[in-house]
């Protein structure tokens, strides 16, 4: 009996019903109903007997269980001289292997389900001493029945079916490997997902993958937690670690962002063929230089587009070193030169040199890609060549940059400005340092100071009071210098055009913005600037800051002490000395504003290659009219000047348009039918909306280099770098990427993965 419940055990099969025998003894009941009368002697089943002697009419044994019905009328009954016995359904609790034919089978009695079963299987060969009548005849000896039964599930051959059929519902030993191999495959491919995942996620936000200790990093810590919630992953990290070291995370790194870039490829490939470039450089915090590649084109929609593709270490800073750099970079993204239409960089000698600038040598290679000088730099150019020529501004500057150095360096500073403005029942607003660079991010600043002159002025006064204090020297130099009404004047003449070229330089950074719209912007600047210069707008200003120096009682403005120039550049005459305190900052003002014109004119100048030939291409379409430009046209392969000529003055002739953006909204609010009529005419404005205005989106990269790359971070590799920071920029393009491919191009690189991870479906 033990040797049944271990074969039961080992196998696990609880199709099988316990054999065991009964503590207790049935007895058959008698009948003396019934008059048949049979012979002691065995009845002979008359039937088609397959190899094993057992009857093919017995179907009921392909069951996983016995037939055991509650009724057995059909079973024959045993006529003895005095009483007439007959099958006990009780029998069947006892001895749950015993299996009754139905009434259509030919089997005569009951059989024993196991032994039966395993005849018709051809698994009971090297049985010995089997018992026909359990077997294929049927057993109807009901007066000795339950010393029979005891008798057959002892004996050796019932046990030997018992084993044989167990072993036959089991599988195979190489069949228990080969899917407890692939149970534990589709384990790892469940944890695979889960490293994957938890990689993308920070990257995605820019957070750190190992800590001081790689055990501890944030890349550990979040698999432990995901860990939690997953059997699989919890089983995987204690087995297996060596697809968590820095190696497969750099990997995985790549793979990922290698998605991010191919999509990106692929959308201006598809979408818009022709591109344009833009670079722009910096240094990070370990002092390299890198030099940040964005490509700019023009969607299906005709909405232009840019997108950063990655950070490039340059040998040194020369141009030709950079234009190999760009040239490397296009040829590894498949993109190819002969498409390349434009590009943006800043006005360094180095990029935007004409003869051995990076822009000069790429133009030799693709006279087509036009060089267009960033309008964000050159609007911040105007405002920096402005403020150094006049000396009224340029002093207001320095001071206000020096109020807030003082007051960020030192918190006791910060906090007596704070309790001064509180006492004034105003709220002190801290006055950020000027950026050296950004010109135009000075408003705020000037604006902080010329509101809380008051307790600015105040608040000096206690610090230069306090003898103890280390700053109290600068501050009562800082103070004596606010008392003088020279430094309101040049704030409130800084101010307006501060905000004016503000606003342009924030026009200008959009990405979607276009050559047609700076130059217009540009141009209203101009006017505002114009009728800024005049007589009345510096009388406004004079007496507003001659208002606000009597409240505050300040230094009245005075004239400085003529200084005689050098004869070298007067001459034997007199020099001009102006005679009143108007006249003097009024000459000032003009300086200023003239200085603002000049620098706007040279800055955006239209006598530019790049500009030149964009204001060809907008006169012919704006005109109608393509014989202005027919050599300008000519250059570009894409454009059939034939069939333009003959859509455009269709296009003309039908549509109303001012600009190139409303000829875009033209296009874009055209039927598909429609719009095929004029897919030169598209082709065109798709041209001049691809050409860059800005290098913005090469500065928005370095916000994220700055928060990637810092000092604790800063043994970075450069590919790691380029991995992590492609997919922090591109959040959008990296949610859509498919982590199952991701997955399986992971499992499928080398043999070890393939037998750790299989070939199944991710």
């Amino acid at each position: 009996m033990c040797r049944q419940e271990d074969v039961r055990r080992s196998t696990g099969e609880n199709a099988l019903p316990d054999v065991a025998s009964p503590e207790s003894e049935l007895t058959p009941s008698c009948s003396t109903d019934s008059t048949v009368e049979m012979d002691s002697a065995e009845t002979i089943i008359q039937a088609t007997k397959n190899d094993s002697g057992l009857p093919d009419a017995i179907d009921s044994l392909d069951a996983e269980v016995p037939n055991q019905p509650i009724s057995v009328d059909w079973l024959p009954v045993q006529q003895l001289s005095k009483r007439t016995l007959t099958f006990q359904t009780s029998w069947f609790q006892s001895f749950p292997w015993l299996h009754c034919p139905t009434a259509q089978e030919t089997a005569v009695g009951v059989l024993c389900f196991f032994c039966a079963k395993a005849a018709k299987l051809n698994l009971s060969g090297l049985a010995t001493k089997q018992d026909d009548a359990f077997v294929s005849r049927g057993f109807c000896m009901w007066k000795r029945a339950t010393e029979k039964f005891r008798a057959h599930e002892k004996s050796a051959a019932h046990l030997h079916a018992v084993s044989q059929l167990a072993q036959h519902k089991a599988p195979t030993v190489a069949g228990q490997i080969s899917s407890q191999k692939n149970k534990d495959q589709s384990n790892c491919r469940v944890a695979l997902l889960k490293l994957l995942t938890t990689v993308r996620y920070l990257a995605r936000q820019g957070l750190a993958l190992r800590g001081h200790e790689s055990t501890t990093g944030n890349y550990e810590e979040l698999l432990r937690l995901r860990a939690d919630d997953c059997k699989e992953l919890h089983s995987y990290l204690q087995r297996i670690s060596k697809f968590t070291a820095p190696e497969a995370q750099n990997e995985m790194l790549a793979m990922i962002s290698h998605g991010v870039l191919r999509r990106i490829v692929a959308t201006v490939k598809e979408e818009s063929r022709q591109y344009a470039i833009i670079v722009d450089g910096t240094q990070d915090c370990t002092g390299q230089e890198q030099e940040s590649l964005c490509v700019r084109y023009v969607n299906a929609e005709l909405e232009p587009a840019e997108a950063f593709l990655g950070l490039y270490l340059p040998n040194d800073t020369k141009g030709s070193t950079i234009a190999d750099v760009i040239m490397d970079a296009l040829l590894r993204f498949d993109l190819p030169i002969h498409d390349l239409r434009g590009q943006t960089y800043d006005g360094a000698a180095n990029m935007a040199g004409n003869y051995n600038g990076c822009q000069a040598i790429i133009a030799q290679k693709q006279p087509l890609a036009l060089h267009f000088h960033c309008g964000s730099h050159c609007s911040n150019l105007v405002m920096q060549a402005a403020s150094v020529s006049c000396s009224l501004v340029r002093e207001a500057l320095e001071c206000t940059h020096e109020v807030a150095v003082l007051v960020g360096r030192s918190g006791k500073c910060r906090s007596i400005l704070t309790t001064v403005a509180l006492e004034l029942g105003d709220h002190f607003s801290p006055v950020k340092p000027l950026c050296p660079t950004r010109w135009l991010c000075r408003r705020p600043a000037l604006q902080r100071i010329l509101d809380q002159y008051e307790a600015v002025l105040q608040g000096l006064e206690v610090i230069s009071d306090n003898k103890q204090s280390e700053q109290a020297t600068k501050a009562r130099g800082l103070l004596t210098r606010l008392q003088q009404g020279t430094l309101i004047l040049g704030i409130k003449v800084a101010l307006p055009v501060f905000i004016v070229l503000e606003e342009l330089n924030q026009a200008l950074q959009a990405r979607n913005a276009n050559l047609s719209g700076m130059l217009e912007a540009v141009s209203n600047v101009k006017d505002f600037v114009t009728q800024l210069r005049s007589d009345e707008k510096f009388r406004e200003i004079l007496e507003s800051t001659n208002d606000t120096i009597a409240d505050l009682d300040l230094e009245p403005l005075r004239i400085p002490r003529p200084r005689r120039p050098p004869a070298r550049f007067s001459g034997p005459s007199e020099c001009y000395v102006s005679l009143t305190v108007e006249e003097y900052y009024r000459h000032e003002f003009f300086k200023f504003v003239d200085t603002v014109q000049a620098q706007l004119t040279e800055r955006f100048d239209h006598n530019s290659r790049g500009l030149s030939t964009y204001l060809h291409l907008e006169t012919v379409l704006l005109s109608g009219q393509t014989s202005t430009a027919m050599e300008t046209l000519a250059a570009y392969p894409e454009i059939d000047t034939v069939r333009l000529s003959t859509q455009l003055a269709m296009f003309k002739m039908q549509f109303t348009y001012q600009s190139l953006s409303e000829a875009k909204v033209t296009l874009q609010s055209m039927t598909r039918e429609v719009r095929l009529m004029f897919t030169e005419v598209e082709r065109l404005v798709r041209l001049m909306l691809l050409f860059p205005v800005s290098s913005c989106e090469a500065e928005r990269s370095f916000s994220s280099l700055r928060r990637l790359k810092t000092w604790l971070r800063n043994t970075m590799t450069q590919q790691r770098l380029n991995a992590v920071i492609v997919c922090h920029v591109h959040q959008d393009i990296l949610d859509t990427i498919d982590i199952s491919a991701v997955a399986a191009d992971f499992a499928s690189r080398t043999d070890i993965r393939r037998s750790v991870f299989g070939n199944g479906p991710f």
